[in-house]
C-alpha cells in the first residue's frame, strides 16, 4: 500500500471516543430510554413537577425552598443560554437554506446545459442511430417543459416515472445495437456522448432528490427552534414572576418544582437537538464505508 493511500485510510478512521458513543447509543436499553424520554416528555415533566411539589410542601423539609436570588439567577442563566442557542440555530438554518437554494439553482442551470447538449446531439444523429430518434425526442420533450419548481420529480411507488421509462428504452436499444452490429468509430463516439449527457442528467436529478431530503431534514431544526423559543418564553415568564412580582414570597414551595421541571425540560430539548443534529450528519455522510462500519442502524433512535 502506498504512503498516500495509508494516509487517506488514517484520516478516515473515526474518533475512538465517537465509536464508543455510537456503540453505546445502539444498545437496546439506551434506545428504549431515549425513545421513552423524547416521546413522553410532557408526562415526565408533569410527574416530576407534582412529585417535587408534594415533597417540598412537607413540614419537615423547609430547607428545600430555593432562595429568591438563586431562582432569579437560574432563570436568567437559562434564558441567556437558550437565547444564544436560538441565535446559533437561526443563523445555521438561514445559511443552510440559502446554500440549498443556491445549489438547486446551479443544478437546474447545469441540467439546462445538458438538455441543450442532448438536443444538439440529437440534431446531428448519424443514420446508423436513427432508431434512437423517437426515444431521444420523447426524452427531450419530457425535460424541456420542466421548471425549477418541478424538481425533484416524484411519483407514487406503484408508478414508473416517464424519465425512467425513456432511459430504460434508450439503454436497452443501445445495448441491443452494441451486441447485434458493429458501428463506425464516429457513430460509436456519438453514441457515447449521448450516454454521457444522459448519465450527467441522471446525477443532477439525483442531486435534486438529495437536496429535497436535506430540506425535509432542516424541518427538524425548525421544530427545535419552536420548542426552544417556547422554553425561552417560559423561562422569561418565571424570571418576571420571581424577580418582579415576587411569586416566591406568596408561594415559597413553588420554586423548587418549577426549577427542577424546567431544567429537565431544557435537558430533554437539548437531547432532541443533539439527535436531530446527529440525524442530519448521518444523512450527510452516510454513504462512506467507514461510517457504515460503525453506524449500521442509521434509522433507529434518530429517525423518530
Amino acid at each position: 500500500m502506498s504512503t498516500r493511500k495509508a494516509q487517506q485510510l488514517q484520516i478516515c478512521e473515526p474518533v475512538p471516543g465517537l465509536q464508543i458513543l455510537v456503540k453505546l447509543s445502539n444498545t437496546p436499553l439506551v434506545r428504549t430510554i431515549i425513545t421513552t424520554v423524547t416521546h413522553h416528555q410532557l408526562a415526565i415533566i408533569g410527574v416530576v413537577f407534582v412529585a417535587t411539589l408534594v415533597f417540598s410542601m412537607r413540614e419537615n423539609a423547609p430547607w428545600l425552598t430555593v432562595p429568591k436570588q438563586v431562582a432569579i439567577e437560574f432563570f436568567s442563566a437559562v434564558s441567556q443560554s437558550l437565547a444564544a442557542l436560538l441565535g446559533v440555530l437561526i443563523v445555521f438554518l438561514t445559511f443552510t437554506s440559502q446554500l440549498i437554494a443556491q445549489r438547486r439553482y446551479e443544478d437546474y442551470y447545469t441540467l439546462q446545459i445538458q438538455i441543450d447538449q442532448l438536443i444538439r446531439l440529437t440534431q446531428s444523429l448519424p443514420p446508423e442511430l436513427s432508431n434512437f430518434d423517437e426515444t431521444l425526442i420523447a426524452l427531450i420533450n419530457y425535460l424541456v417543459p420542466l421548471h425549477l419548481k418541478d424538481f425533484p420529480i416524484w411519483t407514487t411507488s406503484s408508478q414508473v416515472l416517464p424519465w425512467d421509462k425513456l432511459l430504460d428504452n434508450f439503454k436497452n436499444e443501445h445495448e441491443l445495437m452494441r451486441v447485434q452490429q458493429k458501428v463506425s468509430l464516429a457513430t460509436h463516439l456519438h453514441q457515447q456522448q449521448i450516454l454521457l449527457v444522459i448519465n450527467n442528467m441522471e446525477e443532477i436529478l439525483e442531486r435534486f432528490s438529495r437536496l429535497y431530503n436535506r430540506i425535509l431534514e432542516m424541518s427538524r431544526f425548525i421544530l427545535a427552534i419552536v420548542k426552544l423559543s417556547f422554553l425561552l418564553g417560559v423561562s422569561l415568564l418565571f424570571l418576571l414572576l420571581f424577580g418582579i412580582i415576587d411569586l416566591q414570597r406568596k408561594f415559597p414551595d413553588l420554586s423548587l418544582p418549577v426549577i427542577v421541571s424546567l431544567a429537565i425540560w431544557v435537558l430533554i430539548a437539548l437531547l432532541e437537538l443533539v439527535l436531530d443534529t446527529w440525524f442530519f450528519y448521518k444523512n450527510l455522510y452516510g454513504s462512506s464505508s467507514h461510517y457504515l462500519r460503525f453506524f449500521p442502524n442509521r434509522n433507529t433512535i434518530i429517525n423518530r
